[in-house]
């Protein structure tokens, strides 16, 4: 089993984890434990995706079901934001990490498009 926890991608997606918990602790009732406790979900799932494409001989079907992760938990904080329930300076704190794994997904599932398309050209 290849080591995971090195990889900057894991390292911002466990940042965005701890401040999601950190921002959401005080959200009030309906919106905690409805929107936060699936973004929360999913975020944890962002981390369990990034944990199966390192392990997967399929990485880009495990990066894109993460980068999707990304886009949910991007969207539901828009929509905490425009509710006024997150403040504009925790929403843009939590969007910026948001970004930041999400680019780093993209070059990983570029990285490996262009990795397989050279062994599926080695084989032809």
């Amino acid at each position: 089993m290849a080591d995971y926890y090195h990889l900057d991608v894991y390292k911002v997606s466990y940042k965005l984890l701890v401040e999601i918990h950190k921002s959401f602790k005080n959200l009030d009732r309906e919106h905690k434990y409805t929107i936060g406790e699936k973004v929360k979900e999913r975020v944890f799932e962002v981390l369990l995706g990034v944990y199966r494409a390192n392990n997967s001989r399929n990485r880009e079907e495990s990066l894109a079901k993460t980068l999707e992760d990304v886009e949910y938990i991007r969207l539901s904080l828009r929509l905490l934001r425009d509710l006024r329930v997150l403040n504009d300076e925790k929403y843009a704190r939590l969007v910026v990490l948001c970004e930041d794994v999400a680019v780093q997904l993209e070059k990983w599932m570029k990285y490996e498009s262009g990795r397989n398309h050279s062994v599926r050209c080695l084989r032809d």
